[in-house]
């Protein structure tokens, strides 16, 4: 099984805390966090169009503009 294409990452975290958010071809997204100081590097999959629009917009604004077009019709079906 081939890994879908990255579309691009936000990275939302602060200095301490991770928060990342990384757009796939096939509409998937992949969140990549720190809970708390105990509890970190965690990993969950949402769908594109559950997002936040803080998060969507976030994405698209550190999207390539060669993927600009195929991220705005996966966050905004």
């Amino acid at each position: 099984m081939t890994e879908p294409e990255e579309i691009c990452t936000a990275y939302l975290g602060t200095s301490t805390k991770d928060n990342d958010y990384t757009l796939y071809a096939d509409g998937r997204v992949k969140r990549f966090y720190d809970e708390n100081d105990w509890k970190y590097n965690l990993t969950e999959w949402l769908r594109a169009e559950n997002l936040s629009s803080q998060v969507k917009e976030s994405l698209l604004d550190r999207c390539s503009e060669e993927n600009k077009d195929k991220a705005r019709k996966l966050l905004y079906p």
